[in-house]
């Protein structure tokens, strides 16, 4: 293979695009194919719904069609025009799909806010990219009263500091509207019954923006991340057909066990909107609610995170009955060979591993019959109509088998960050290659192996070590919460290993068990010098673990 090569398409889905079923579908936004999908299958149930309390709720696809288009006529009636933001602050409750279908129909870009927020975080979120007006739960309005105790009793619109940009908020919970805090059924009522106004709305074009999604930085303030309608919709096309494959061309019933504001929410919804399956949501996220759900709802699909991985397989119930799954997508992380295998006992039909982020959408993932390597845990080749490429520091592709900054270019890489020209130009070059900033390397049959964040490498006698090759032996570890390898200095090999762990409540264990599972997977090259115990792991807003300050941290405590 020469060097230069770009993995792209394979021949099993290259031209899906001339497939009668799908050409329907070519330049449409995602509201317009859920539209046609609707059109199709009125009275197909499209949504399961496990509240809290015990609720079951159904709805086909006329009924939430029918929310959906209730609700964009509402926005629009309180005079939010194309282009304008609609800030969506709710937990995993099935009317997100209706409020974020709503916005696409109304001309508005969703902006997806993170519901793990503190007041003051919501705040930085809201105004970085000027909100007009934001939907919201129970649980999201306790922490809007922080900011504005008065928000049920001042008048709309309220322009308020310390959120100047919002108009109104919409509690999708109240019975009745208060002060500027209106009701999702006040909204509703606005529309009329032949819902004529949705004929007169603006058209959006392909490439305006449709989301904004906040990004989990490890420095500051989370970056806004611009994604337009047709990465957004080209997104759900071409995941939809490679996991329509999975389920023989029949219909499929997909587990949402992801945040809904994460992006990965649209790879599950994908099937549902294009081809006419079922997107399963529970309030909760305990993992026996979730495996009580895939064996009630016969689910085929289910996405895997690596907590839930870990504990779906390490579980003590032999009576787990998964055998409905036909797909089981890991991402967030790669996941040990023994957890792999402890996954199989349940006979889920098919294991992938999918790799993408948020600048990027889903990158790669391995197409039906692809076997995954559990001993290196590759990624899978590049979805249809994608390019990746591996660079030098010049940007310069360097050969297959050589490690390099991964880079993608597709219809689903996003367009810009909100309000950061040069961070945008920094990442994203003219001819639209987005550098992931993840170094990896990209193997004779086209497939990715991904080792781990560039800036996270440390490099020990002139050789590049990968934190993730050390940690993924401790995920799941049952004495252990959180484990993090950073680089501390050494007069011999320049940096030198130190393994920090955070062991869960109420454990003990000492650096000899850790030092025991080191060198059971790892040669001596990688076996951590040093070991420290912690309580807790610096972290940023969003939780995410700041490596820089804990590697400073632990170079202080060994006196180096």
């Amino acid at each position: 293979m020469a060097a230069h090569i770009l993995a792209t398409t394979s021949k099993l889905t290259q031209s899906y695009y001339h497939k009668p079923s799908q050409r329907r579908f070519c330049g449409k936004t995602l509201d317009q194919l859920f539209d046609l999908t609707s059109d199709a299958y009125p009275q197909r149930e499209v949504i399961t719904y496990y509240s809290k309390d015990g609720e079951v709720k159904r709805l086909s696809f006329k009924e939430l069609r029918l929310r959906v288009d209730r609700f964009a006529v509402g926005l629009m009636k309180f005079g939010l025009q194309k282009g304008k933001k609609l800030g969506i602050f709710v937990g995993r409750r099935f009317e997100y799909i209706v409020v974020y279908l709503g916005a696409m129909k109304a001309g508005l870009i969703a902006v997806r806010l993170l519901t793990s927020s503190k007041a003051n975080q919501l705040k930085d979120q809201i105004n970085k990219v000027s909100c007009d007006m934001l939907v919201t739960d129970s649980d999201g309005l306790t922490t809007i009263r922080e900011l504005l105790p008065d928000v049920e009793a001042i008048n709309v619109p309220c322009y308020r500091q310390p959120l100047p940009s919002v108009r109104f908020f919409i509690n999708i919970d109240a019975a009745e509207s208060r002060g500027a805090c209106l009701a999702l059924t006040n909204v509703f009522s606005l529309s009329s019954d032949d819902l004529k106004e949705l004929d007169i709305h603006n058209e959006v074009q392909q490439d305006e923006p449709c989301v904004i999604f906040f990004s989990s930085g490890s420095t500051g303030l989370p970056k806004a991340v611009v994604h337009s309608h047709r990465a957004i919709a080209e997104c759900a096309i071409t995941t939809s057909d490679y996991r329509t494959a999975y389920n023989d061309d029949q219909r499929g019933c997909h587990l949402c066990t992801s945040p809904c504001y994460s992006p990965v929410l649209e790879s599950t919804i994908a099937s549902v909107v294009v081809a006419g399956d079922r997107f399963v949501l529970t309030e909760s996220t305990e993992v026996e609610t979730f495996l009580s759900v895939i064996r009630l709802e016969r689910c085929t699909y289910v996405g895997l995170f690596p907590l839930l991985a870990f504990e779906i397989a390490y579980s003590k119930d032999e009576g787990i009955d998964l055998s409905s799954l036909k797909q089981a997508g890991l991402g967030g992380n790669t996941l040990p060979p023994d957890t792999l295998a402890k996954l199989r006992k349940f006979h889920i039909k098919n294991i992938t591993i999918g790799y993408g982020m948020t600048e990027t959408n889903l990158i790669t993932c391995h197409l039906k019959g692809e076997p995954i390597d559990e001993k290196t845990c590759v990624v899978g080749r590049p979805l249809p109509h994608t390019e990746v490429k591996i660079v030098d520091d010049t940007f310069c592709t360097v050969p297959v088998n050589t490690e390099g900054e991964i880079c993608v270019r597709s219809p689903f890489v996003f367009e810009y960050y909100y309000g950061e020209e040069e961070r945008t130009k920094a990442v994203k070059t003219e001819s639209g290659w987005v550098k992931t900033g993840d170094a990896g390397i990209m193997l004779d049959d086209g497939r990715i192996r991904v080792l781990g964040r560039k800036d996270d490498c440390i490099i020990k006698n002139a050789k590049n070590i990968y934190p993730s090759e050390i940690e993924r032996y401790l995920f799941g570890h049952s004495k252990v919460e959180l484990c993090q390898a950073v680089a501390v200095p050494d007069q011999k090999v320049i940096n030198e290993i130190c393994l920090c762990l955070v062991l869960k409540s109420e454990t003990k264990c000492t650096e000899e068990e850790i030092f025991n599972v080191m060198k059971e997977h790892l040669d001596e090259f990688h076996i951590p010098k040093y070991i420290l115990f912690f309580d807790r792991f610096p972290a940023t807003d969003t939780g995410k673990i700041k490596r820089k300050e804990l590697m400073s941290i632990a170079t202080e405590r060994l006196n180096l």
